[in-house]
């Protein structure tokens, strides 16, 4: 079964990485793929810092989940635990 990726909005509140290790910490907790789009959005450097991706590669391994577009400088990405 294809489940559909939730999507989150990170540019909502301050716009910078907390919604994304929060998003996908719950998305591994409850078993639900996310999609997060405008990473850090409200910073001077938007997209994924080096700290942002190591935190999502440990989650990813930690679960085995499924990790997409992750890579430095990225504004979306896609995470199915």
């Amino acid at each position: 079964m294809d489940r559909k990726y939730h999507q989150i909005d990170g540019s909502h509140l301050e716009g910078g990485g907390q919604i994304l290790r929060i998003a996908t910490v719950l998305s591994s907790l409850l078993n639900i793929p996310i999609e997060v789009n405008n990473i850090r959005a409200g910073r001077p450097k938007p997209g994924l810092a080096a700290q942002h991706l190591h935190g999502l590669w440990m989650a990813r391994d930690i679960t085995n989940a499924e990790l997409l577009n992750a890579e430095i400088g990225s504004t979306s990405i896609r995470y199915r635990p």
